[in-house]
């Protein structure tokens, strides 16, 4: 089970999250994208509100089908339901708060994800936290 200060490697993307805070309610991450064209797959939280705020560097975000940009110091933020995607435009690396709102199982998600835990698992397991949004 992830804990507060436990950091976890994709090693597949080299994307970094180090959960700083887990709480029922509010789960706090810091993310670092390290390599450029970093994409997450489009999905959804049924149940999840999903908040950015850039550290450092720039990060690219798809939410609802609009595009857009943000650099330190800017929010981007995705409505549970909401398709989105984020991505690294950029050949620096890129660290992100991310906030999810209520907190539900993600980081456990992420742990296993990131482990190599079979996707198509994952999904069903999460439904509450993750979908595709064609699914």
């Amino acid at each position: 089970m992830a804990h507060a200060g436990q950091t976890v490697e994709n090693p597949h993307t080299g994307e970094r999250i180090t959960f700083v805070s887990i709480a029922d309610d509010l789960l706090v991450m810091e993310d670092v994208w390290p390599r450029p064209g970093h994409r997450a797959i489009e999905h959804v939280h049924p149940e999840m509100e999903e908040r950015w705020t850039v550290l450092e560097g720039r990060a690219a975000f798809r939410i609802g089908g609009e595009e857009t940009e943000a650099g330190p110091g800017e929010v981007v933020t995705a409505r549970p339901g909401v398709s989105h995607l984020a991505w690294n435009p950029t050949d620096a690396p890129v660290r992100l708060r991310i906030e999810m709102r209520p907190a539900l199982r993600w980081a456990e998600f992420t742990e296993r994800l990131f482990r190599g835990d079979p996707p198509g698992e994952l999904l069903r397991e999460f439904s509450r936290e993750v979908a595709l949004p064609f699914s």
